[in-house]
C-alpha cells in the first residue's frame, strides 16, 4: 500500500474489511482449574529466524490449531482474506514488525506452517479492532500498581479478552535473555514477538488495557497510511531499549499508536507507579503514585479515571473496596492476587467481577524482585461469577 493513498480509496479498502463485521461473536468459556502456563527462554543472541524454533516444536500441536480457530471464527473469518492481503504483504509486515521482529515472524512461520500474513494479522489484532465503533471491542482487563508501607512496588493485572478458550491454551511465560543474562520476562499468546504484559528486571513493569475511542477506520488509517508499528511490538521495543522507569513513562506517553490504550507501569523505587492514558497521537493523562498524598495505589480497568464506569461493567468499585480494606500495610503479592481474584460483586448495583468469564490470565510482578513474578491461566468454575453478593476481602 502506498502511504499517500487518497482517503476515499482508503475508505473503500476499509469497507472490504468492515463489511463482514456484523453483530454476534464468540463468548468466553471456562477451562478447568487455574494452572501455571508453559515457560520458555528466548535467547536474543540467537539468529532471529531461529529464536522461537524450540517453542514452536514444543507447542505446535496446540498453538497452530488455536490460531486457526481464531482466524476461522465467525467473528473475523470473512475479513481475514482482505486483511491478510493488506497487512500481510512484505512491505506492510516489515513496518508493523520492524527489524528483527519480522525475521522472528518468518522463523515462526517456517517452523509452524502458518503463513507470515496470518501471524501479522494475529499480532496486529488489537490495533485493528480496539475502537469505540468496533463490534470486536472488549471492555475488559484490570491493572493495579500499588506501594506497600515499606515502599515496595507491586504490579498486578487480569487480562480479559474474547477467544478465551483458544488464548488460554496458548498463554506462555517467556524469559528473554542475551549472552546468558535475563533481560525481561513477558506473557505471550503463542510464540510471538509482541506482547502487552512484561517486566524488565531491575527497571520497570508494564501492562496494557484496552481504551476504545474513535472507529476502526481511524485505526486502519494510522496503521496503513501513517505507518505505525503494531502496539504489542511497541511494548517489545520498549523492553529492549528503555533503561529507567521515568523513560518508560515518557515512551508510553508519547510513542505513536494505531489505537488508544491505557499503560500501567511499575518501577523499583517508592513513588514509581503510573497509569498513562493514551490517544493515538499523544498523552491524555498521566497519574503517578504519591503515597504521602494518600495515593498509594492506581487502578485502571477500561475507563478514564475522571469518568464513572457504566452500569454493568463497574469493576472499579469492587477493586477500590478491596484495596482500601487491605491498605498499604497489608499489601503483598498474596493479597494483591486475592484482589485480582474477586468474583462475587453487587450485580444489582451495576458491578462486574474483576475475575470474570473473559479473564484469560492473571499476573503479579515486582520489577525489583523476579521471585515475586507469578502468572496463572485462570480456569476456576465461572458458574458462580456475577452472584449478587458483596465481596469478602480476606
Amino acid at each position: 500500500l502506498v502511504r499517500t493513498m487518497a482517503r476515499p480509496r482508503f475508505l473503500w479498502v476499509c469497507s472490504l474489511l468492515l463489511a463482514p463485521l456484523l453483530p454476534s461473536g464468540c463468548s468466553g468459556q471456562s477451562h478447568g482449574g487455574d494452572r501455571v502456563p508453559p515457560r520458555f527462554t528466548v535467547d536474543l543472541s540467537v539468529a532471529p529466524e531461529h529464536r522461537w524454533d524450540h517453542v514452536v516444536a514444543a507447542e505446535s500441536r496446540t498453538f497452530v490449531p488455536a490460531m486457526r480457530a481464531i482466524l476461522n471464527s465467525s467473528s473475523v473469518r470473512d475479513t481475514v482474506g482482505v486483511a491478510k492481503a493488506i497487512l500481510g504483504n512484505e512491505l506492510e509486515a516489515r513496518r508493523l514488525f520492524p527489524g528483527e521482529l519480522y525475521m522472528e515472524l518468518q522463523g515462526i512461520s517456517r517452523a509452524s506452517g502458518l503463513e507470515v500474513a496470518e501471524l501479522v494479522l494475529l499480532g496486529s489484532f488489537y490495533d485493528l479492532f480496539a475502537a469505540e465503533k468496533s463490534r470486536m471491542k472488549t471492555p475488559a482487563c484490570t491493572g493495579i500498581v500499588a506501594q506497600a508501607s515499606n515502599g515496595e512496588i507491586f504490579h498486578g493485572r487480569n487480562l480479559d479478552y474474547d477467544f478465551t478458550e483458544e488464548l488460554a491454551s496458548i498463554t506462555y511465560i517467556v524469559d528473554f535473555t542475551r549472552n546468558g543474562t535475563m533481560l525481561f520476562t513477558a506473557v505471550t499468546f503463542g510464540p510471538s514477538p509482541g506482547f502487552n504484559t512484561a517486566v524488565r528486571w531491575g527497571v520497570f513493569s508494564v501492562t496494557q488495557n484496552e481504551r476504545d475511542t474513535g472507529s476502526v477506520i481511524d485505526n486502519y488509517w494510522d496503521l496503513l497510511v501513517r505507518g505505525r508499528v503494531a502496539l504489542f511490538n511497541r511494548v517489545r521495543q520498549a523492553m529492549e531499549t528503555v533503561a529507567s522507569f521515568d523513560d518508560a513513562v515518557d515512551v508510553f506517553a508519547h510513542v505513536p499508536l494505531a489505537a488508544a490504550s491505557y499503560f500501567i507501569l511499575g518501577g523499583t523505587k517508592q513513588g514509581e507507579g503510573a497509569v498513562v492514558t493514551r490517544d493515538r497521537d499523544g498523552v491524555v493523562d498521566v497519574q503517578l503514585l504519591n503515597a504521602t498524598a494518600g495515593r498509594w495505589y492506581l487502578l485502571e480497568t477500561n475507563y478514564d479515571h475522571s469518568i464513572a464506569p457504566p452500569k454493568g461493567d463497574d469493576r472499579r468499585h469492587p477493586l477500590q473496596r478491596a484495596l482500601n480494606a487491605t491498605g498499604p500495610k497489608g499489601l503483598k503479592a498474596s493479597s494483591l492476587w486475592e484482589i485480582l481474584s474477586i468474583s462475587k460483586v453487587n450485580v444489582s448495583a451495576g458491578e462486574r467481577a474483576p475475575l470474570n468469564n473473559l479473564t484469560i490470565y492473571s499476573t503479579i510482578s515486582q520489577a525489583s524482585d523476579p521471585s515475586t513474578f507469578a502468572t496463572k491461566v485462570r480456569g476456576r468454575d465461572r458458574s458462580a461469577f456475577g452472584a449478587d453478593a458483596d465481596i469478602v476481602v480476606v
